[in-house]
């Protein structure tokens, strides 16, 4: 999954080519303007005993002279650094509609993946309803959808804004699952408030708290399950705003969707 990444930041992660930090490949390459990798003192002054071959002194000694073209920099694994906030929706349409199920394995193979192949790299699951929450990995499998009526967005984006403020080193990657527009969001004093059809103050509320997300510097992408055009027209609103993109996979694909574009959207703006 991340053998294509290039480097954003502090991390763990092997890729292609070769960086700063990281175990040694055993290879070296020929110095670059800019390079921080450590010399490999042992070639470079091979290359430059080689090219000063028969070029006596005066005394009859040769004289080594290092020249730039001589130096080389010992290859290292490039590693790689992302905190990703995986925001799931729990309402009750994810359970009528039978998207909740791929939803949430998704949920238990990205938070698996992350953390047991790339534990440098943070991960969150945050889901929301009438609320949002945090979710801890050992409650995944057995969590249900919320029978409470909403999708709070905007307060799953606010914890996913806490959460990578607690990791400004890293790659921020911000990914949404959901089948359905805002429909609930916080008041001033913390309460959640639900309309349906969506009130024009939850969606201002919501894309408000997106271009919050996109100032941070963070990539947000959306998994949107249902083609009702509603939901399609203001996930297209606020990735355009964040600078991200919208996906409308079948649900029994939603998995593979995710997991792909974690590859790509944790490159993020900082690499552009």
């Amino acid at each position: 999954v991340f053998a294509k990444l290039d480097a954003a930041g502090r991390g763990e992660h092997d890729v292609a080519d070769a960086g700063a930090a990281g175990e040694l490949t055993g290879a070296s390459r020929e110095w670059r303007f800019g390079d921080e990798q450590p010399l490999d003192v042992v070639r470079t002054v091979r290359n430059a005993v080689l090219r000063n071959a028969g070029s006596p002194r005066g005394d009859g000694q040769r004289r080594v002279q290092i020249a730039v073209e001589d130096f080389e920099v010992v290859e290292t694994e490039r590693r790689t650094g992302a905190a990703v906030a995986l925001l799931v929706d729990l309402s009750y349409s994810m359970a009528l509609r039978g998207t909740w199920g791929a939803a949430k394995s998704t949920a238990m193979a990205l938070h698996s993946l992350v953390t047991t192949r790339f534990p440098q790299d943070a991960i969150e699951i945050i889901g929301f309803s009438s609320t949002a929450q945090v979710l801890r990995p050992e409650t995944l499998a057995e969590l249900s959808v919320d029978t409470l009526q909403g999708t709070n967005l905007q307060h799953g984006l606010m914890l996913a804004r806490r959460f990578l403020g607690r990791h400004r080193d890293a790659e921020p990657v911000v990914l949404v699952v959901t089948d359905g527009e805002p429909t609930a969001h916080l008041e001033d004093d913390g309460t959640p408030y639900f309309c349906w059809p969506p009130m024009p103050e939850t969606i201002a509320r919501t894309v408000a708290e997106v271009e919050r997300v996109a100032r941070s510097g963070a990539t947000l992408n959306v998994f949107a399950l249902d083609p009702e055009p509603a939901l399609v027209e203001f996930v297209h609103d606020i990735t355009a705003r964040a600078g991200g993109r919208v996906f409308q996979p079948d649900s029994d694909r939603l998995g593979e969707y995710v997991v792909a574009d974690y590859l790509r959207a944790r490159r993020g703006r900082r690499s552009r």
